[in-house]
């Protein structure tokens, strides 16, 4: 499969949220049906081996639907800090390995939402107390950051 890559001065930093077709474990890698938010958590250059082309992979987290049973050791994200990360409504990021992702930096994994005509790839950033919050959860799970280098 080819890739429509994003030039790499386009590509989010680390805790930027962005709208990703997040792929659906049972289809494997394919980009997925719906446009969800995810937390970027790392971001690093790469190179096409087959055409030389230069492009970002983004290490993201999942967000979706607020649940209760999920805010342990998550990143939530309340109604009240919503707008500040183009969010539309309360989001939890899973922060646990399984709802992480390394997808190129590209048209089929990044797209906007489609209701909202003035979104922008990159919708916001954690402030310093979010960030802080992600680190905290993220070492209470076991796990490095910044992410190893791979």
């Amino acid at each position: 499969m080819g890739f429509s890559f994003y030039p790499l001065d386009t590509r989010p930093n680390v805790f930027d949220v962005v709208w990703s077709k997040w792929p659906r474990r049972e289809d494997k890698l394919a980009p997925g049906p719906w446009v969800r938010p995810v937390l970027v958590l790392a971001v690093t250059a790469m190179v096409d081996e087959r055409t030389g082309q230069k492009f970002a992979a983004v290490t993201a987290q999942y967000g979706g639907d607020f649940e209760a049973h999920h805010v342990s050791q998550n990143l939530l994200i309340t109604a009240a800090e919503c707008r500040d990360l183009g969010l539309h409504k309360p989001t939890v990021f899973r922060l646990d390995l399984g709802n992480r992702k390394r997808l190129p930096w590209c048209e089929e994994y990044f797209i906007t939402q489609g209701y909202v005509r003035s979104q922008k790839l990159i919708s916001g950033s954690l402030n310093r107390q979010q960030q802080e919050l992600v680190l905290s959860c993220l070492k209470g799970r076991g796990l490095e950051f910044p992410l190893p280098v791979s």
